[in-house]
């Protein structure tokens, strides 16, 4: 959703550059493992979502699962989630991650969207897809469902192919709002594809999935831009059968995003005891509110926000609840040569749409065009011994008093 992901990061220009160039193989190699982690992680969660499986626990096990397998990564260096499970259902867009209190159970014709995101010493690969909740695995999902799976799976499919360098913005969104009407969707408002950097999510100008309605043609010539090269960008396409319009949820947000550039005298302990744990463990990356260790930091949370030392991530909705929201994200290296996939795609899940794209359209010789090359074959990684269905023990927790 369209909050302000990007954080600064304070150190020499000099060295910022070269810790975010895609020709260094040192750099390359973090990349890649992140997403040899996000490779194997996205599919585990994938396979638990079946009928009557918790949302919380496939939410816990994909941030357990990341750590896991990032544990013994570059020991020295910050690595683990970039971007906190969420399992978004039906007509919710993203950043759902419940709490136990506010947990839901997957049943048959569920829309489930699983994202995740991982980092090695802050190099970042980040993912979603979305599947079908179903007890007969052998008859295609059809109906506006099908529909709008496959609108955003061809899109994705088109933006990531279009992703080369001098391609302007424009026109890739221009290719995604193409591709939607053919299926009779619409781009998700406020959803968009943006540049990722050494510690930083959002890291330049977004690509947007949508025009906004009211957009004049100079102000798109003032705010387009071309793709360069030595880019790495997370695309992330989002699109609903209904008109495009969102609205908040009456969940308060489960993702918040700690801002390094405020700092603020906190009063209360409970307060003092999230900042501390904010710090130590998610310093620029989002994290889920049921990440932190107590039912005290997670109440200190609060205050953490309203001195916006942490910015929250609210869980949006498309606007009817009969509306369906589809999701595929990908990480995708810009090289002089055209792009390159770190993060797999999947295959689609069985649907079968009463629309296809028509020849000869922009979005059709888009789409002819050879499939990105992954950057290697997904490297297996060794299992590790993860337990589905375990919830945090809760640390002890302290007075609410003021000092």
């Amino acid at each position: 959703m369209a909050t302000n992901m990007e954080i600064a990061v304070s150190y020499p220009a000099s060295k910022f550059e070269a810790d975010n160039t895609i020709t260094n193989p040192k750099v390359l190699e973090k990349y890649q493992l992140a997403a040899d982690v996000v490779n194997v992680a996205l599919p585990l969660v994938l396979e638990r979502a079946q009928v009557g499986v918790s949302v919380c626990d496939l939410c816990q096990y994909g941030d357990d699962l990341i750590n896991k397998y990032t544990e013994n990564m570059f020991k020295s260096a910050e690595r683990g989630v970039a971007v906190p499970t969420c399992v978004s259902l039906n007509n919710y867009i993203q950043y759902f991650s419940p709490l136990a209190e506010n947990d839901v159970y997957l049943k048959a014709g569920d829309v489930v969207k699983v994202e995740l995101g991982v980092h090695i010493d802050g190099y970042i690969a980040t993912a979603a897809h979305t599947i079908v909740v179903t007890e007969n695995k052998q008859q295609p999902v059809t109906g506006k469902t099908a529909d709008v799976i496959c609108a955003t799976y061809f899109a994705y499919e088109a933006a990531c192919r279009m992703l080369r360098p001098g391609v302007k913005a424009s026109e890739i969104t221009r290719v995604i709002t193409e591709i939607a009407a053919y299926f009779r969707c619409q781009p998700v408002e406020g959803t968009f594809s943006s540049p990722m950097k050494r510690f930083v999510l959002r890291a330049g100008k977004d690509i947007e999935n949508r025009f906004l309605d009211d957009l004049i043609v100079s102000e798109l010539e003032k705010y387009d831009f071309e793709i360069e090269a030595n880019q790495v960008y997370q695309m992330n396409i989002v699109l609903t059968t209904g008109d495009g319009q969102v609205k908040n949820t009456d969940f308060k947000p489960f993702v918040y995003q700690r801002d390094v550039n405020k700092t603020y005298q906190l009063k209360m302990k409970s307060a003092r005891l999230a900042y501390a744990e904010v710090n130590a463990n998610h310093t620029v990356f989002p994290f889920a509110t049921r990440a932190l260790s107590s039912n005290a930091s997670r109440l200190g949370l609060q205050s953490l926000l309203q001195h916006e030392l942490v910015t929250a991530h609210p869980v949006m909705r498309s606007k009817l609840n009969s509306d369906v929201v589809a999701q595929f994200k990908g990480t995708v290296l810009v090289n002089a040569d055209g792009p390159t996939r770190t993060t797999r795609s999947w295959s689609l899940p069985y649907v079968h749409s009463q629309y296809c794209i028509p020849q000869p359209t922009t979005a059709a010789a888009v789409l002819s065009t050879p499939p990105i090359r992954e950057i290697r074959q997904p490297k297996p990684l060794p299992a590790v011994d993860v337990e589905f269905g375990a919830r945090r023990i809760e640390k002890e927790d302290v007075e609410m008093d003021m000092e």
